[in-house]
């Protein structure tokens, strides 16, 4: 019975995604089946989750989950009759077959380790109690979590995209059951591979790239095994992956001119601030980014009504949260000019500290030196707004995330570095694998007219061949 629910739960969560999926692609672009699975997810969990939340606001028990299926199944029928094309694929040949082995092999090690591991601190303690209060309460958190100081140490200030799908497991189950709330997270990780083969794709036009790059995802240990990894149930991995379709997709309309992949980034951007608190700050980045390409491809100033959707997604939770009289953390001072002139002392102990952790060969492996080989080549290619995107997506959160320790209300605020640096780099380095996929792959031609090769469309800027996305 479990099996089942847990088939009912994943089934409509995905049935949602697929049709806005479709509401959102309008047939404009072709899209593999991987690509399709990727974002029907990305949509379906923030779905369900935004509509667990929205409409807890007015009912409860029984007639909660009952009117969320009804949209999900609605949703999922609006995507049967429209479909998004899917394009002709090549047979592979034998060393992407070889490397898909080892992808699939790898994510099985990714579920089976999920199962085997029990949910981390910040897991059970800042994500999964929410999603049993909520259980407990007919899924709506009780109005006394917010304003109980007692639990303040479970942030309840954080947004609710993961415990509220957890919860959505829980309705369909009719139990809290924290084994099956794991499945969520390798299912992740399922996801990362599939965007990373995907824009590995769109970028270089070459399948065994990307699943090249799918296949190291699993030799960073900071991924796979260490704190705040796709096997612990934190929030952090499910924000990169959000975060990576975000600025893959904001790549790909760069690149393609298409609205279609506009209008994905659009989604994704909107929905980083509901993933986790840190989700605001790259939201700022990836917002950026956004305009700054929309000035340089001189697209119609209507396109900035992307930062709306995220805007009011942020206001309103924190509308929320001010209604619930909400505790906040005390992990940080405020912040305002008087307090960052006090800490300035602290910039560059920081910046040591940052230094080292790129360095931690057990947490990070050989990535970070990869990710500097990949950016050597692309170096001489920012005029490009593509590579600009990338380069910013990845560098900026860094420094940020680093400025905010200047704020830290930790009497040691090098221990409150030691503890959370690494999952904060974790939410941007799949972008990482972008950079390292487009700088491998860049080739020198003599010609600055159009090539078509092996059906996929690559334009020319000045000496540098860049790939057109939209594959044949």
């Amino acid at each position: 019975m479990n099996a089942l629910a847990l088939l009912g739960a994943f089934g409509t969560l995905l049935a949602a995604g697929y049709g806005l999926l479709t509401l959102l692609a309008r047939n404009e672009t072709q899209l593999s089946l991987t690509e399709q699975i990727a974002f029907s997810w990305i949509f379906g969990t923030a779905a369900v989750s935004l509509l667990l939340w929205i409409f807890g606001l007015f009912v409860h028990g029984v007639l909660l989950p009952g009117l969320v299926s009804i949209i999900c199944l609605s949703l999922g029928l609006v995507g049967w009759r429209r479909m998004v094309p899917r394009p002709l694929r090549p047979m592979p040949n034998p060393f992407e077959i070889f490397l898909g082995i080892i992808v699939i092999v790898e994510i099985a090690v990714v579920f089976y380790l999920s199962f085997v591991h029990n949910l981390g601190w910040d897991g059970l303690l800042n994500w999964e109690i929410k999603a049993r209060y909520a259980f407990a309460n007919g899924g709506v958190i009780p109005a006394t979590y917010f304003s109980d100081s007692g639990r303040a140490f479970s942030h309840p200030e954080y947004p609710l995209a993961i415990p509220f799908t957890e919860l959505w497991l829980y309705l369909w189950l009719g139990e809290a059951d924290q084994f099956c709330a794991k499945t969520i997270f390798p299912i992740f990780y399922l996801i990362g591979t599939f965007l990373v083969v995907a824009f590995g794709r769109r970028f270089t036009g070459k399948t065994w790239i990307g699943l090249l790059m799918a296949a190291f995802l699993f030799f960073v240990p900071q991924i796979t095994v260490e704190v705040g990894s796709a096997i612990v149930g934190y929030a952090d991995f499910p924000l990169s992956i959000f975060y990576l379709a975000t600025i893959g997709c904001l790549f790909c309309a760069t690149e393609s001119k298409k609205d279609a992949f506009f209008r994905l980034y659009v989604a994704c951007l909107a929905l980083l601030p509901w993933i986790k608190r840190d989700g605001a700050i790259l939201w700022i980045v990836a917002a950026a980014s956004g305009a700054f390409v929309i000035v340089r491809t001189k697209r119609s100033s209507r396109h900035f009504l992307a930062l709306f959707p995220g805007l009011l997604i942020m206001c309103g939770w924190r509308f929320y949260l001010a209604a619930m009289h909400a505790q906040q953390a005390a992990d940080f001072l405020p912040v305002n000019l008087e307090t960052f002139s006090s800490h300035l002392d602290r910039i560059l102990p920081l910046l040591s500290a940052l230094l080292a952790e790129f360095h931690n060969l057990p947490t990070w492996s050989l990535f970070w030196f990869v990710v500097a080989v990949g950016v050597a080549y692309l170096l001489d290619q920012m005029r490009n707004p593509g590579t600009t995107v990338l380069l910013t997506a990845l560098f900026v959160p860094i420094v940020l995330y680093l400025l905010i320790y200047v704020f830290s209300s930790w009497p040691n605020y090098l221990e409150h570095v030691g503890l959370s640096i690494s999952r904060l780099l974790l939410q941007v380095a799949p972008v990482g694998f972008l950079i390292v996929m487009l700088g491998v792959s860049r080739r020198r031609v003599k010609s600055p007219a159009p090539v078509h090769e092996r059906g996929v469309t690559c334009a020319m800027t000045g000496s540098e061949r860049t790939p057109v996305v939209e594959l044949a």
